[in-house]
């Protein structure tokens, strides 16, 4: 690319003056400061088209081991290669991530992202989107076909980034309506909906002889909006779902099945006053017209409330820490899981993170224990950050009970868990 501006800027060089003297004959010469204005303008067309292009993503991987015991048990021990900083599960060894972006000057572009963290499946490439879109009507209107993600009603992280307009399995439709008539004071809308596939298999108890209507695929539909205001920020969204590929436990039990609600609220005002302090809660419900009653029902709600506080400055200190404080709400028909989880970075030299964090929960439902905890986990780890990469290291341990059918006759289904991981990422 940068060869390709070189040959370029040559070009300019040599050619505007000649176009100048063939326009001597008619017009007044071009000065030397009104060349070089317009070889500027050039080169600044020049690097819009290419900004327009953008790649990103990350690449980590480390050194992993886990030891997992039941009481009554000997230990199961893994030793292998894996992040245990957001890369899935442990049967991935990390995780490669490609995104890219481009958006013409008409406003036409694509979006992509490519993600890989089983690196020993024989097929790496997974495409979680890609897809193409277009701005019409000064922006009003955004029309998007693919395999979508990055919808503008997702839920955001942190802990939880579900996007109701991604589906493994298909693609898609996605039309956002951006209306710009309404002034900025009170707030930006992005509301409109997108038209899904079925996000599972086809249902065990359908006929197979029997029909796909054009209803059943309305359905599956997902709508959402989003609203910016100077002093808060909200986005939900709503799949249905359709009886094709309702779940069949869910069924039974009167419900539907797999639609789901996610739903982000920001505060924006105390942003204000208190630099660097972040608030805001965020959910996925799935199952919502699961019957309640009905225990075997497949139902799982997420609520998060998490206090983010990152000064910049403090005691003319630079970035001297950084803590964040979660609550939250893991509920299923049989259980209510409440949790509490603290967790505080010493940063040092502006480089160097020194902390961890103490997870806490009780199921307040159909308990498994009548101890004082349902789980507790402490994590405590040491990052060394570069310039857009870091090596860091973190113990993890873990105790919690399980159901008393799974324990060993005579002992608690109590079970603990240590890990270990000597991780190292790349950002680009």
């Amino acid at each position: 690319m940068k060869k390709i501006f070189s040959l370029l800027l040559v070009f300019l060089l040599f050619a505007l003056p000649v176009f100048a003297q063939e326009e001597a004959e008619q017009n007044e010469p071009l000065s030397i400061e009104e060349q070089l204005a317009q070889i500027r303008e050039e080169l600044d067309r020049v690097n819009q088209r290419a900004n327009a292009f953008r790649v990103s993503g990350e690449a980590k991987t480390g050194l992993y081991w886990r030891s997992t015991q039941d009481d009554g048990k000997e230990p199961d021990e893994y030793l292998g290669l894996h992040s245990m900083d957001d890369a899935g599960g442990e049967q991935g060894q990390g995780r490669f991530r490609l995104d890219m972006e481009y958006e013409s000057a008409s406003g036409l572009g694509f979006k992509s992202r490519m993600q890989w963290q089983n690196w020993q499946d024989f097929t790496p490439d997974r495409w979680i989107y890609a897809f193409g879109y277009g701005n019409f009507f000064d922006n009003q209107l955004t029309v998007s076909v693919g395999k979508l993600g990055a919808s503008p009603w997702r839920a955001g992280g942190p802990y939880l980034w579900k996007d109701l307009a991604e589906v493994d399995k298909s693609g898609g439709m996605m039309v956002e309506c951006k209306p710009n008539f309404i002034p900025e004071k009170y707030g930006k809308i992005n509301a409109g909906f997108v038209l899904n596939y079925f996000n599972s298999d086809r249902d065990q108890g359908w006929h197979q002889d029997r029909p796909i209507t054009m209803w059943m695929i309305l359905q599956e539909s997902t709508v959402g909006i989003a609203y910016t205001h100077e002093l808060f920020h909200f986005r939900f969204s709503y799949k249905g779902d359709s009886e094709y590929d309702a779940i069949q436990d869910n069924k039974q039990t009167g419900g539907h099945g797999e639609d789901e609600i996610v739903y982000r609220i920001e505060e924006h005002y105390l942003k204000n006053f208190v630099p660097g302090l972040g608030i805001y809660a965020l959910g996925h419900l799935f199952g919502m017209t699961a019957d309640r009653m009905g225990f075997d029902s497949i139902t799982l709600h997420r609520n998060y409330f998490i206090i983010d506080y990152k000064p910049p400055l403090l005691f003319n200190l630079t970035r001297p820490f950084e803590a964040r404080l979660l609550s939250g709400l893991d509920y299923t028909p049989d259980r209510s899981v409440v949790h509490v989880r603290p967790e505080f970075y010493w940063i040092f030299f502006d480089m160097v993170d020194v902390g961890g964090y103490f997870w806490y929960g009780n199921d307040f439902g159909n308990k498994v224990s009548d101890d004082w905890f349902t789980f507790i986990e402490a994590a405590p780890k040491v990052q060394v950050n570069f310039d857009r990469s870091y090596i860091a290291f973190e113990y993890n341990w873990r105790r919690e009970y399980f159901h008393k059918f799974l324990a060993v006759e005579g002992f608690e289904p109590l079970r603990q868990t240590q890990k270990m991981n000597l991780r190292f990422c790349i950002q680009y």
